[in-house]
């Protein structure tokens, strides 16, 4: 039997008043009997894991048949189609940063949660900077690691960087929703931001339709994975709790969200996530294009992600 950890407040508001919300199968894992609880702030409205997976027991939920982790093996002969994809939301997030703030030699730019550094190779082909990935793992990158020789790459932890010179830009690309302790590692954050560092901050948005239309096998709970799931009202109260000021959210992200309706709807079919994906591929990009005249909805009602800007609080 797993170790769990239970909580006693809300991660966001801290709030102790909360109950029980829903339970949820373990996603993107093969099948179990297992249920695992989603509680409900009273106060602010946090969906929160409780217990959760210890954390040294995650080990278990990324291994090598997970997914992400196999894009050639899982959909074969499409592989180059899904990493152009993959291309583009690294363009969008590119474009995302230059808009939030200029860019130069002397700028420093760090992704929290890098995973395989795609998004820092895409942005150091458009400008010079000195760019910085922190992951937990250097299996995102150990295996290509002259793909990204002009980047500096780190295991650890955000509590590692607190020596560090200020960072101009730091990006979280669905890492907070992951986080154990959000807010002490916004506070952290703090230690190496000046004050227009620019945080920004992509989430799934437990406020959206996907999650309405799914209910309990939304994949956005990607449980036990994901420890909490944000909306708006929330992920804003998190951030000023921590010390940040939100600048703006948007309701939509660089990810396509017709990928988390896909993905909730293979959960609600119980497919089997270690098998190949490649006969699923015409389907998805069929329901992709059906799908795409709603995307302009994002801008109004969110179909599933949002993304946060935010800078140090003033009185930081």
């Amino acid at each position: 039997m797993m170790e769990s950890e239970t909580l006693n407040h809300c991660l966001a508001c801290q709030s102790q008043h909360f109950g029980h919300y829903i339970h949820t199968h373990a996603m993107m894992s093969a099948p179990s009997a297992v249920q695992y609880n989603f509680d409900r702030c009273n106060d602010c409205g946090l969906v929160f894991l409780n217990p959760r997976v210890a954390e040294s027991e995650l080990s278990h939920f990324y291994t090598e048949s997970y997914l992400p982790y196999r894009i050639e093996e899982a959909w074969g002969r499409y592989a180059s189609f899904v990493k152009k994809d993959q291309q583009n939301i690294d363009n969008a997030r590119v474009k995302l940063v230059q808009r939030n703030h200029p860019i130069s030699a002397n700028s420093r730019i760090l992704d929290v949660g890098c995973g395989k550094p795609t998004f820092l190779a895409s942005l150091s082909k458009t400008c010079n900077a000195h760019f910085i990935g922190l992951d937990f793992s250097a299996e995102g990158w150990i295996n290509d690691a002259h793909a990204y020789a002009n980047l500096e790459l780190r295991t650890g932890e955000i509590g590692d960087l607190t020596d560090d010179k200020a960072m101009d830009v730091i990006t979280m690309w669905h890492y907070l929703e992951h986080d154990y302790n959000p807010q002490k590692h916004l506070k952290q954050l703090l230690k190496v931001a000046h004050s227009n560092t620019k945080l920004i901050v992509e989430v799934p948005n437990f406020d959206s339709y996907t999650r309405r239309r799914f209910g309990k096998n939304w994949s956005g709970y990607h449980t036990p994975r994901h420890t909490a799931l944000y909306s708006p009202n929330n992920i804003a109260l998190l951030l000023e709790n921590s010390g940040w000021t939100v600048n703006s959210i948007q309701t939509h992200g660089t990810l396509d969200p017709y990928t988390l309706h896909w993905m909730s709807k293979m959960e609600q079919q119980q497919i089997d996530w270690t098998a190949s994906m490649e006969g699923r591929f015409v389907k998805f990009v069929m329901g992709m294009m059906w799908w795409w005249p709603f995307y302009k909805l994002q801008k109004v009602k969110s179909m599933g992600f949002m993304t946060v800007v935010a800078t140090p609080s003033k009185a930081n």
